[in-house]
């Protein structure tokens, strides 16, 4: 087995020409940079998930978090009425607390494209009402700064302001909103409002600048894709430039590199600073190299990717181990005590899929997929109503809450996009990246296509595609073959096709006239595995993970005794087992300790669901002598491949 996380080496020159941000940046065209065919996203509405997974966890958010979620962003709705001139009791909410309320609608919009709900819609069109009469004469909109009498993107407190990130959370909801009910209300207030963002930076009397917490970057992408405006894309573009050339005056002490904002983007060789943000610009980043084919963005895009998966990344998904300024390390940096913040998590799916997007390759789903089994989930209760914003690899008796500064509402946008995360489509082929039961409907040049998915994944390995082209038609058809994954076996109506047409990119390609009513068979081995860190991550010395597919695995005190130590033996004979009496039906490891003690592990997500106790992810494994031989680039690899010390 190789957990492959891409490493994408480029050479790449281009060339530098004036322009209104400096002579630093690249002078080519757009069609001069082209990299490959867009893929493309398959719209949320048009993906039914209907498995023992993940369905029963989109239903969970939309009958327990939303409902429960209400009451955290009352706050933010009072706001919304002082902005727009009622009399209401209490303070102004916070610089950040609006960015709250548009996450709930966000996760509202994405759960009415799921879940048709009339009274659940007539809330959200209430809100928006709420939000336009807040919203000032010249689109400016951020309810906090109208109440408080500050000015709009102020620059003597612009990089400690949230005046960008707000707008950026409103803009993804309108647009999801939008794409659920196709009511414009919401998506004309966003556009309002960033075309005066727009006037402020770029217009006549525009000044450069950007908000300290990168996310309105990423979302002017969004519309600019939604919309076909350059305008937004052009100030998506500018807010990324205007970093590092000292713009933006400091507002305190606090580093530049916590705003990315220590040098150029040409010149930034890791991803640095507060992981939120530092992710969330990434994001943007990748966005924009997307939407510009520019090799140069796409060359710092692979720079972030590879600084993170490859070196800065537990094994997982979460990424800022540093409680001081929530930050990145250093390479290597993974403390199993680590602070792992949530959205930081959130923030890397979303980055994994932009990469994908922009290089087509499997090992971004890889990452895309260990982050949403694992860092994502474990984030957010199997009930749905707590949340944990850090997420270390060991801990003891720390229950989960309502910490609402930003991180539960990120959970639940994040999860109900699973079927938006599942699939990527050309004109002529369609990408399978995670292996989700239900229905998908993809629109390609040839005709409508729908791909009926039946599987018991992640607890199975075995994957049914029904191919249902509306008419006979020539198209591709690509699965990706998990990094993790040594074995696997294919199937065409029936028949094995032998070899495995795995490409360069990590699909097992499919590229034929398919006729309707055609099915793939994809079997992928899942045996138990125990994983070892590269012996940089001083933390992971002489210990070992378990991992079985996708899931990481964790030990729990209530399933071991109440032994905080537990080591493992040379000889591993681990098995799984499902056990659907257990934590809403999950499979297990069993197992035993070199001193012949039974163990038992459960997936990580499913960590502190019960009574309190120890947890840990990363257990001591005897016999075990760390070697620096044959890594080749990569961050995790099987024991197997190892030889244990007598």
């Amino acid at each position: 087995m190789t957990i492959r996380l891409v490493s994408v080496n480029l050479v790449l020159t281009w060339t530098l020409a004036a322009s209104c941000f400096g002579d630093e940046l690249p002078g080519r065209a757009a069609s001069e940079t082209a990299l490959r065919s867009e893929i493309r996203l398959v719209p949320l509405k048009q993906v039914r998930v209907e498995d023992g997974f993940w369905a029963p966890k989109l239903r969970t958010i939309k009958q327990r978090t939303i409902p429960h979620s209400w009451q955290y962003v009352e706050g933010e709705i009072r706001a919304l009425r002082r902005a727009a001139g009622e009399t209401v009791e209490g303070e102004p909410n916070g610089t950040w607390g609006e960015a709250n309320l548009y996450k709930v609608m966000e996760t509202v919009a994405y759960a009415l494209a799921l879940f048709p709900d009339a009274e659940l819609e007539k809330r959200m069109d209430e809100i928006v009402a709420r939000v336009a009469a807040a919203q000032r004469p010249d689109g400016y909109m951020h309810a906090y700064v109208t109440n408080a009498g500050k000015p709009p993107w102020d620059p003597a407190f612009l990089d400690g302001s949230h005046d960008g990130y707000v707008l950026g959370h409103m803009i993804e909801a309108a647009i999801e909103y939008y794409a659920a009910t196709g009511k414009p209300q919401f998506l004309d207030v966003a556009r309002k409002a960033a075309d005066q963002a727009h006037r402020h930076f770029l217009g006549p009397q525009g000044k450069p600048g950007f908000c300290g917490h990168a996310e309105l970057e990423m979302a002017l992408v969004e519309l600019y894709r939604a919309t076909d405006q350059q305008r937004y894309l052009d100030l998506a573009r500018a807010l990324i430039e205007w970093r590092g050339r000292g713009l933006v005056a400091p507002a305190g002490p606090t580093p530049r590199a916590y705003f990315q904002d220590a040098v150029p983007l040409r010149n930034q060789r890791t991803l640095e600073g507060h992981a939120v943000r530092a992710v969330f610009f990434a994001t943007g980043v990748a966005d924009v190299a997307v939407a510009r084919r520019e090799r140069d963005y796409r060359l710092v895009a692979n720079r972030f990717w590879d600084s993170t998966t490859m070196r800065r990344m537990t094994i997982t998904g979460s990424v800022g181990p540093r409680r001081e300024h929530e930050a990145f390390g250093e390479d290597y940096e993974l403390p199993l005590d680590g602070y792992y913040e949530s959205c930081a998590a959130c923030g890397l799916a979303d980055f994994a899929q932009r990469m994908f997007l922009l290089e087509g390759r499997a090992e971004c789903a890889d990452v895309l997929e260990r982050v949403l089994y694992n860092a994502v989930l474990h984030g957010i209760a199997l009930d749905g109503t707590s949340t944990y914003y850090q997420n270390p690899l060991c801990d003891h008796d720390r229950p989960r809450d309502n910490c609402w500064v930003c991180c539960p509402p990120n959970l639940s946008r994040t999860v109900l996009q699973i079927g938006r995360y599942a699939y990527g489509h050309t004109e002529h082929e369609v990408f399978v990246n995670l292996y989700v039961g239900g229905r998908c409907t993809v629109p390609l040049a040839a005709g409508p296509l729908q791909l009926d998915v039946q599987t018991d994944y992640p607890w199975q390995g075995k994957v049914r595609i029904d191919v249902s082209p509306e008419k006979p038609g020539s198209f591709a058809v690509n699965l990706r073959i998990p990094g993790w994954c040594d074995r696997a076996a294919l199937q065409l109506n029936g028949r094995p096709v032998e070899p495995l047409p795995v490409n360069d990119r990590g699909y097992a390609r499919l590229d034929r006239i398919w006729q309707p009513g055609e099915t793939i068979t994809l079997e992928l081995a899942m045996p138990v595995e125990r994983i070892l860190a590269h012996p940089n991550v001083r933390d992971c010395q002489g210990r070992v993970a378990l991992q079985r597919g996708p899931i990481v695995y964790g030990f729990e005190g209530l399933d071991n005794q109440g032994l905080p130590r537990i080591e493992l033996g040379a000889d591993p004979r681990d098995v799984a087992e499902y056990r659907p009496d257990l934590l809403g039906g999950v499979t297990v490891v069993r197992g035993h300790t070199a001193d012949g003690q039974a163990f038992t592990a459960v997936p990580f997500f499913a960590l502190a669901n019960r009574d309190k106790s120890w947890q840990k992810v990363w257990v001591a494994q005897r016999g075990l002598k760390p070697s620096s031989a044959w890594w080749e680039g990569r961050l995790y690899r099987p024991l197997r491949l190892e030889r244990l010390q007598p």
